[in-house]
């Protein structure tokens, strides 16, 4: 088994294991009237309209089973390249502090080529359900190289942790499950589901919230062609 999806399954255990002992993580900032303050900045990949659909599809089944969970909306659903700083309560970043990191993420990313990608079955965390992404090595590549760059260029790299997952975080929970044994049943079932393929032709570096649906700064960076 690979390391991403080692990685997998031992999220999907722990989450598994949650559902199973009423311990889900809830997220308080989805409930009404709620307001996240988080803001970040990260590197990340938006998904094709048909992988988005497929989401989607079976998404509709998932919410028979859980209706009070977040969704994500189909334009909020991203991979997470790299966290470049991650989100915190109240969190300030500048148009001239994005503009620092644009100039060199965008000349790796300009001379990297794209990366191809596959999503397949569904996993649980404790607090949220995620679509299972498989990379190309162009994505490891890429991460190593700005690792080493951002702090080079004299900037802050303040990830969450560094990560080797490419899942899409579609669901989060924010309150109790009603029915946890079918849903975890239902989860279990997916493992073969697939949602396609594609080619990333580039990546968007974002200011954005916790669940990426306010975002006040972005631009596109293409791959290299």
């Amino acid at each position: 088994m690979t390391a991403l999806g080692k990685l997998y399954q031992e999220i999907d255990q722990r989450g598994q294991a949650a559902l199973a002992t009423g311990q889900e993580e809830l997220d308080p900032n989805l409930l009404p009237g709620a307001y996240d303050t988080r803001l970040g900045l990260t590197l990340l990949g938006r998904l094709p309209a048909h992988v988005c659909r497929n989401i989607e599809f079976y998404l509709q089944a998932l919410a028979q089973l859980a209706p009070d969970q977040y969704y994500y909306p189909a334009a909020d659903m991203h991979v997470t390249v790299m966290d470049l700083l991650a989100a915190w309560p109240d969190q300030q970043i500048s148009p001239a502090t994005f503009a620092r990191y644009q100039r060199v993420v965008a000349d790796l990313v300009a001379t990297a080529p794209a990366p191809h990608w596959h999503f397949q079955g569904l996993v649980v965390s404790p607090g949220a359900i995620m679509v299972k992404g498989f990379y190309s090595p162009a994505l490891t590549t890429l991460r190593q190289r700005l690792r080493q760059a951002v702090p080079v260029a004299g900037l802050d790299l303040a990830e969450r942790y560094p990560t080797i997952s490419g899942h899409v975080t579609v669901v989060r929970f924010r309150q109790r499950l009603a029915h946890p044994t079918a849903l975890a049943r239902k989860l279990a079932d997916a493992q073969a589901v697939d949602f396609g393929s594609f080619t990333m032709p580039s990546l968007d570096l974002v200011v954005h919230d916790w669940y990426n649906h306010q975002v006040p700064m972005t631009v596109t960076l293409p791959f290299a062609r």
